[in-house]
Parts: structure tokens; sequence; C-alpha cells
């Protein structure tokens, strides 16, 4: 398992944070998903040997809520 941690641009409220956890949550190979909006910070927690980082990057979450690795 590894983990992505990311700066995620844009949230202002908890229907963000659920349609963020909702797009990741389709992915396979997602483990859970952080997300703390206060923060704007987002903890993603994947198997490594079923998806990547870049596809996570990729996601439509991220077009709507820009992000970048910290």
């Amino acid at each position: 398992m590894k983990e992505l941690k990311l700066k995620i641009r844009g949230m202002s409220c908890n229907m963000c944070v659920k349609t963020i956890k909702n797009l990741l949550s389709e992915l396979d190979g997602i483990i859970d998903v952080d997300i703390d909006l206060e923060e704007g910070v987002g903890i993603i927690k994947y198997d490594e040997n079923i998806i990547t980082e870049n596809d996570i990057l990729n996601n439509e979450a991220f077009e709507l809520y820009p992000a970048e690795k910290i």
C-alpha cells in the first residue's frame, strides 16, 4: 500500500469532499481517501499493483478540484 498526499484547491464545503471521495472510490485499487476540508489536504491510500499515482491524479475529481503532490 502506498500513500499519495495532495494539496487540493477549490474545495469550499462538505459536498466537495464527498464528490472527490465518490469519484476516487470508483477506481480499482483505492483503499482509503481521507480529506481535510479545512486544511485542503487529501491523503489517498492505494494498491500500487492495481493503480498508479498518475491514474489517481488524472481522475476527473482533480479536473474539478485541482491538486498537486505535497
